[in-house]
């Protein structure tokens, strides 16, 4: 084999929770990259072989067995929560990060029109006229991404995270607007919000279920943001969240997918509702506001969790207790089914000698606590 099926069969085992020779690194990172090669933040969201370039370079440098994207676009945060987003050199300075806007650009009579059209024709229709026309804008990331893929497969280095699923809760909080849609919609109409998110549901299956063959892919996020028990309760969670992680599971088992569910903010109340899924078969992306070693512990030891060093201490750490946190969290929840990254993206203005100082522990992990 060579050494992209290596890194891969890597992941596979790891997803399985079996033994491996190293712990793997798979880090999520975008405006770090442009940043720590120089490339203005206008450009690298513009130019993708430019930016497809500085990504390769820092998975390189620090020698990572996978990443989580190859190149990326601001454009796409739209799509994914109905809603507009600032963009460096448009909105914003040509080096700014970009920016979701937060407003309730989905009207509560949009969901009338979301009945008689279905999701695909509303949303299409939506993005173009209420989104800044986002899809038309990504086609030049579109048309990149096949040759930016196979720059990392030359590389050896595979991607795990293909493309995002987004449960229906997570499109209309963000359209809606967080006040709107938990006071104005959950709260006052559950029983029209139930009707929609089936109809977002079933249209989602189908695409999702097309989008895996077309890509070939190795893995998905399941994307977990304001669903997370911080926001919701456990009831509402079971019945607005929940169907739609487990039927975008199933699809992911059914098509040999690793399906990754990617939690922002903290899930330590909701951890038990994952031992209704098949440990070895799926990964908790936590970032370091849940607890990763609870995690373990109520999960038990055949669940891959991957994260999860704090973005504040790749930024203002030092390299050795960037070291000291990875062996810690290697020795309380590892070694096995662990990928080492960190809490979502690599923060912006991390210190690029602490992101080789958390690649360094990782792959090092085994000469200093072998491994019977």
């Amino acid at each position: 084999m060579g050494k992209y099926e290596d890194n891969l069969e890597l992941i596979r085992k790891t997803v399985r929770c079996e033994k491996t020779d190293r712990i793997p690194v798979v880090p999520c990172a975008n405006a770090y990259y442009a940043r720590s090669q120089g490339v203005l933040m206008k450009e690298y969201i513009n130019d993708f072989d430019k930016a497809c370039e500085a990504n390769l370079k820092e998975h390189q440098r620090i020698g990572a067995d996978a990443t989580q994207n190859v190149i990326f676009s601001p454009y796409l945060l739209g799509t994914q929560w109905l809603s507009k987003t600032a963009i460096p050199g448009v909105d914003l300075g040509d080096n700014d990060m970009w920016q979701s806007v937060e407003f309730e650009n989905m009207k509560f009579e949009d969901y009338a029109k979301i009945k008689e059209l279905g999701w695909d024709e509303f949303q299409k229709r939506f993005i173009a006229e209420k989104c800044d026309n986002n899809w038309e804008k990504l086609q030049p990331f579109f048309e990149a991404n096949p040759r930016c893929y196979q720059k990392f497969y030359e590389a050896g280095i595979p991607c795990i995270c293909d493309f995002l699923m987004i449960t229906p809760f997570e499109y209309f909080c963000g359209g809606r607007s967080l006040e709107c849609f938990f006071m104005d919609d959950l709260m006052e109409e559950p029983e029209l919000m139930h009707e929609i998110f089936d109809i977002v549901l079933e249209s989602n299956l189908k695409t999702y279920r097309q989008q895996i063959q077309d890509t070939h892919a190795t893995g998905v996020w399941i994307g977990g943001w304001r669903s997370g028990p911080d926001m919701v309760s456990p009831n509402m969670f079971d019945e607005f969240v929940w169907p739609a992680f487990e039927a975008y599971y199933n699809l992911c088992i059914e098509m040999n997918v690793i399906p990754i569910f990617h939690l922002d903010s903290n899930w330590d109340l909701a951890l038990d509702k994952f031992n209704r899924l098949e440990p070895g078969t799926y990964v908790m992306a936590l970032d370091s506001k849940t607890d990763i070693r609870k995690c373990r512990e109520v999960l038990g030891p055949k669940v891959c969790i991957l994260g999860d060093v704090p973005c504040e201490l790749m930024t203002f750490g030092t390299p050795e207790e960037v070291k000291q946190y990875v062996n810690g969290v290697l020795e309380d929840v590892g070694p096995y089914g662990v990928m080492v990254a960190t809490g979502c993206d690599i923060p912006s203005d991390a210190k690029p000698e602490n992101v080789k100082a958390m690649a360094d522990a990782a792959h090092d992990f085994f000469k200093t606590h072998p491994q019977g």
